[in-house]
Parts: structure tokens; C-alpha cells; sequence
């Protein structure tokens, strides 16, 4: 009797612990908002949550505890043979995700495979086409949809290797923190312009994978 109490007490113990380190990774910090409520988190130890991912070519899966996309075809010959077309032939992962809120901060870690840096790529979209940050060897680069242009430099931006991205977000206004190095940016182009969604695209030549490890997304009131 007494080894089962004590084996309670570690359970207990155990458990507690979990949760609070659990609770202590999904802390709310913000630098435009005093609080927000989690609505999202994931892991990729299970399913993918369709509700959130929605994939823009076919090959993505989540396997151990990593959400990767990878080419639909080896080239663009093969792509046009099985598509009979000579445009969007999946030769670049490109995914979305769906249902942000209007006022959201977002923590997410994300890969990005290839050779060298291009010109446009890898990315990720804010919104449909409207606000684009391109990441460099230097950091990354954000274009707003109007013309404006806001460059920084960020620590260990390099391809084959995890990027950790802060966004948060409101109309007009966001801060954007990559490898924790952040920066305020206030403009009325600053806008999802209906469009509740992020886009990451990356090159169309292998290698070419994107993979994400984990993501918190917190609605803001």
C-alpha cells in the first residue's frame, strides 16, 4: 500500500509538472496587446488540422512530430505529363494557414530546404498576395502591398535550419520578431485585406521542402 501511494504521489507529481510546463510554453507575451486567449496549438504529433492547414499542392503529411511539404512531381516534364498543362505543377510547397483572427499574435517554427537564398524566395504571404516577407541570408525583407518596403537584419536566417517567427498583427500596425530580433511596423497598408490567412512558398527546385515543428496562435479581443 504504501509503494502504490508513493507511486501516486510521482504520478501527481509528474503530471503537475507537465502542466506547468505546458502552461509555461504557451505564456501570452505581446508587444501591441495586454491579452489574448489561445485558440490554436499544435505539435504535429497527431493529425493535421484541416481547419487550420489548408495545402495548396497534394504532397504534405505530418510525421514524426513535423508537418512537411514536399514537391508533387520530380520536374517539370513529369508534372505536365500527369497535369497536361505547363502552369502550377506543384514543383514548390506551397501551404496556407486558414481562419486568423482579425487582431492575432502568432509564434511558429519553420524550415525552409535549398540550396541559396533567390529573389523572391523563400516566403510567406500576409493575407492573399497583399503583404509578402521574403527571408535573405541577412534576415528578411517585408513588402507592403502598396510599395513600401522594410528590411532587417536577423540572426541565423539560413536555409536547412529552423527560423522561429513572431507575428503580431492588427490593421495598420504589426511587430514582426525573427530569431528574436523584432521591429514595429505602423503603416495603413499594414492589412489583411479580408483575407484571414498566411501562404509559405518556397523554390521550385529540389531541394524544396517546408516543414513546420510547432505553432501557438493567440485571438486578441
Amino acid at each position: 500500500m504504501i509503494l502504490s501511494l508513493r507511486y501516486i504521489h510521482l504520478l501527481l507529481a509528474f503530471v503537475s509538472m507537465f502542466q506547468n510546463l505546458h502552461a509555461a510554453g504557451s505564456v501570452f507575451e505581446s508587444h501591441l496587446f495586454k491579452q489574448g486567449t489561445l485558440v490554436y496549438t499544435d505539435n504535429f504529433e497527431g493529425k493535421l488540422d484541416r481547419e487550420r492547414w489548408r495545402p495548396r499542392t497534394k504532397s504534405w503529411e505530418v510525421k514524426g512530430g513535423i508537418l512537411v511539404g514536399k514537391p508533387d512531381y520530380i520536374n517539370a516534364q513529369e508534372a505536365m505529363k500527369a497535369l497536361k498543362r505547363d502552369h502550377h505543377l506543384g514543383l514548390s510547397p506551397v501551404i496556407r494557414l486558414d481562419n486568423l483572427p482579425k487582431k492575432f499574435v502568432l509564434h511558429l517554427s519553420v524550415k525552409y530546404e535549398g540550396k541559396a537564398f533567390a529573389t523572391g524566395r523563400p516566403k510567406f504571404d500576409i493575407g492573399h498576395h497583399i503583404n509578402t516577407v521574403v527571408f535573405t541570408e541577412k534576415g528578411y525583407t517585408l513588402k507592403l502591398h502598396g510599395g513600401q518596403s522594410f528590411s532587417s537584419e536577423a540572426p541565423g536566417v539560413r536555409l536547412n535550419e529552423w527560423v522561429d517567427l513572431v507575428l503580431e498583427f492588427e490593421e495598420g500596425r504589426m511587430w514582426i520578431s525573427v530569431n528574436g530580433k523584432g521591429q514595429m511596423i505602423r503603416d495603413n497598408q499594414v492589412s489583411l485585406m479580408g483575407r484571414s490567412e498566411l501562404t509559405f512558398k518556397t523554390f521550385a527546385a529540389s531541394p524544396n521542402r517546408i516543414m513546420f515543428d510547432s505553432i501557438k496562435l493567440w485571438a486578441i479581443k
